[in-house]
């Protein structure tokens, strides 16, 4: 029963937390989670779970999504609940560590963290599983790393359990304490492949190591080494990839050194007084450029150094307790405060997503002065208003990013500046079949940022629908010169040539495409330009480049077993060949696609096997019937009677 009751608090917490939540676990997929879920490098094909690991500055979230899509497939409720499970475990670690170190206020400081409208961002928000699993690890490291301390007899307080008998050769608790340790560790070490927000640990342990003891002893920092060594590592490998291997800095204007100091005060600022007052919230906030001539620009940063300079001078008569929250919150958000060129920055200068881990400073030092300073009925009573006052607010956040639609139209009514936001609410009325919006939302996209790619693609497969292809070559081209690696621009411009009948340019183009990157898309495309063309050996090439990039891509497996078993040219025909592809496609299917049924009877006729090809043809007539298709159903009678008379199907060769 007193256990129950212990817990109580906890089990309530969780609860309002997931009701919090509950509009955005039956929500969509928002912004560029789809991104994460189908063009993930570990379902293209880029990378494998093997070499996965330092090709990117977040892997293990990435590994992640793959074994999420592997298990969800395209249903967005299941990665809202592994996101949720991952923040409500972060509320009840954090609850734990907090305990664990002596810290007043713990189970509040928790219940702020769950409840609050900035973490939205984070939990609502699928591609920010990188935020809540970081934290995730974090939180475990630093609650191993805890356990290790009090075990050892520094941290031996007054009341504890007398220290067990030492093992043969060995001193008391050394081979637990060891583990703790090097557990600590290797979770830290996760928590940073999961997204390298997490490099602030090691300055939070020695804050730790300080409210304990009072001071940070020699021991304390030869401690935290290994911790600081990896962060380092993990920091400057991210900032490579940021701005070498992704190219994400190509949209930014070059900052000088005082602009960034300026930014960053401006920042801090900003991000404190959301944490305080998280009203207003918005996906993308106006972006920030101020004036380093001005010393107006300065005024924040000085403020902020001001603040941290006076905690540290009234240290000894106020506590530490200040300086230690707002150090340990400067060194949290410094790796995004601007010194650094990351893509987000191109959209705005700061982010609610990236205040997730910032937060947990800010609120441990509000429930820990409430606590000190409130008795306790009215700290209770204080306590659940303003978490029931940040639910309500959270839970209106949460409604937001249910959509992305609802996600947009908030992201605008904010701020119309955002180019972004014109632009993904453009394709979602493209979708919508609402084309004279989308075009003005993409053109609004474009006025606001013309080097906007994305707006320049969008803009130009509307009007190559329209056969407008004038001016939808225009923009083609704007995005391929504004992004010349990036395949999906000229892919998109090979199919607009190719509906133009322009077929040589889109065959240029999507040798130029695979030039820059090898993908699936383009050798598919490629192979179907090259058989309207009559080049059959072209397009088997391409097909079978296509398979070495996925070898079970059902569509090209089909489509090259149709080649090698219908071509003209009896060099390329090979039966045994056609039949296999024919019978993978089919299997991965369950022979439930007509197209791909209809494919292997053909090879089954060009394999010799007749009757076989007679019964699957007659499969393929039955799947098109009840599918409606009674086109395909008619080609492929006239089929069946060639199989039954024991011939099989080629195609005629093209007139040259």
């Amino acid at each position: 029963m007193n256990a129950v009751r212990k817990y109580l608090p906890v089990l309530a917490l969780l609860a309002l937390t997931t009701a919090i939540y509950w509009p955005a676990l039956r929500g969509e997929f928002v912004w560029d989670d789809l991104l994460l879920v189908k063009k993930n490098p570990l379902v293209t094909g880029e990378f494998t779970v093997w070499s996965l690991w330092f090709r990117t500055d977040f892997p293990l979230s990435i590994l992640s999504f793959w074994l999420q899509s592997r298990l969800w497939g395209d249903h967005a409720a299941g990665f809202h609940a592994v996101n949720l499970a991952l923040h409500l475990a972060n509320t009840f670690l954090l609850w734990r560590v907090l305990s664990r170190a002596k810290i007043p206020g713990a189970g509040f400081a928790a219940a702020l963290f769950a409840a609050h409208p900035l973490c939205v961002a984070s939990v609502a928000w699928v591609s920010e599983l990188k935020n809540v699993l970081s934290l995730t690890f974090l939180l475990l490291s630093a609650s191993w790393y805890l356990r290790n301390e009090v075990r050892s007899p520094a941290f031996r307080r007054s009341g504890d359990d007398p220290p067990a008998a030492p093992p043969e050769g060995g001193t008391p608790n050394e081979c637990p304490r060891r583990m703790w340790y090097w557990l600590a560790l290797v979770a830290f070490a996760l928590a940073l492949l999961a997204k390298t927000s997490a490099v602030a640990l090691p300055v939070f342990l020695l804050a730790l190591a300080w409210w304990q003891n009072g001071k940070i002893s020699p021991r304390d920092v030869l401690r935290t080494a290994p911790f600081f060594a990896l962060a380092i590592g993990f920091g400057l490998m991210t900032v490579w990839f940021q701005q070498h291997q992704l190219r994400l800095t190509e949209n930014l204007e070059p900052q000088n050194f005082a602009s960034r100091i300026a930014i960053a005060g401006m920042a801090l600022w900003f991000y404190l007084g959301k944490i305080l007052a998280p009203l207003n919230l918005c996906a993308i906030y106006p972006r920030w450029q101020p004036d380093a001539a001005a010393l107006v620009s300065f005024l924040p940063a000085v403020a902020w150094c001001a603040a941290l300079a006076a905690s540290w001078w009234f240290r000894k008569r106020c506590g530490i307790a200040l300086l230690i929250a707002l150090g340990c919150f400067t060194a949290a958000l410094f790796p995004v405060l601007g010194f650094f060129n990351f893509y987000f920055s191109a959209l705005s200068r700061v982010s609610d997503h990236f205040a997730y881990l910032p937060l947990v400073c800010i609120v441990v030092l509000a429930a820990a002065t409430l606590k000190r300073f409130l008795p306790g009925i009215a700290f209770r009573a204080v306590a659940t208003a303003i978490v029931l006052a940040l639910a309500l607010l959270a839970s209106q956040r949460a409604r937001v990013y249910a959509t992305d639609e609802a996600l947009w139209r908030d992201t605008l009514a904010k701020n119309s500046a955002a180019w972004t936001a014109h632009n993904n609410l453009g394709c979602i009325r493209a979708e919508q079949h609402r084309n004279d919006e989308a075009i003005t939302l993409f053109e609004d996209s474009l006025k606001l940022n013309p080097r906007n790619a994305s707006a320049h693609l969008n803009l130009a497969r509307l009007l190559a629908m329209r056969r407008a292809f004038a001016p939808a070559e225009t923009h083609f081209l704007a995005a391929i010169e504004l992004k010349p690696d990036d395949p999906e621009a000229r892919n998109a411009f090979a199919a607009a040539l190719a509906d133009a009948g322009r077929i040589e340019a889109a065959i240029a183009q999507l040798e130029l495409s695979l030039r820059a990157k090898l993908t699936l898309e383009a050798h598919m495309q490629l192979a179907g330009l090259y058989r309207a063309a009559g080049k059959i050996r072209e397009a088997i090439a391409q097909s079978r480049a296509a398979l070495k990039l996925q070898p079970d891509q059902p569509e090209v497996l089909s489509n090259l077993a149709w080649l090698l078993a219908t071509s003209a040219d009896d060099s390329l025909r090979n039966g045994k060949d056609a039949v296999r592809f024919a019978e993978r496609a089919c299997q991965l299917t369950k022979f439930a696609q007509a197209p791909m049924v209809g494919t292997l009877a053909a090879a089954y006729a060009e394999a010799g096997h007749f009757d076989a090809a007679a019964s699957t043809a007659q499969k393929a007539i039955a799947l098109a019937t009840e599918a409606g298709d009674l086109q395909f159903a008619n080609v492929n009678r006239q089929l069946l009677q060639l199989y039954q008379s024991r011939q099989p199907f080629h195609e005629t060769p093209p007139k040259r």
